[in-house]
């Protein structure tokens, strides 16, 4: 009888081969997650700056109207700084002319940078003529 309860004492834990095999199944599995996962980080910080860079501008325009004129001053808008962050700080919003030569009375193109882990996704701008330049969401 003890050689029967010492087979059933080695047969209750795992063996390292089964402990490998499953080691490598969680492997293969991250390796197809984890580029998907990322990919959904980006986009959704790219809709976070999207809808900082409308916020702001519709703030600019609320300012044209009250100044026959944008600013390029943020602070001017009522926000804290002359740089305005996204909600979890991947994008610095700056305000400038647009190209063209137009000045500021006319046109005003706020660009969204890009910080840590959107760096590779790049900036993103966004014009009082409604022209949009970057990798814009739904684009």
């Amino acid at each position: 009888m003890k050689s029967g309860q010492t087979r059933k004492s080695r047969v209750r834990g795992f063996s390292l081969i089964e402990l490998l095999i499953v080691v490598s199944i969680v492997g293969i599995l991250v390796a197809f997650a984890l580029p998907s996962y990322t990919q959904y980080m980006v986009r959704a910080g790219r809709t976070e700056a999207s809808a900082t860079l409308l916020a702001v501008m519709e703030r600019q325009e609320q300012y044209y109207r009250n100044n026959l004129s944008y600013t390029t001053t943020l602070t001017d808008l009522g926000y804290g700084a002359a740089n305005v962050e996204s909600e979890s700080g991947l994008y610095r919003v700056t305000a400038g002319t647009c190209d063209g030569g137009l000045t500021i009375r006319r046109c005003v193109s706020l660009t969204a940078t890009a910080l840590e882990r959107q760096v590779s996704d790049g900036n993103i701008t966004l014009n009082s003529r409604g022209e949009k330049t970057g990798n814009w969401p739904g684009q």
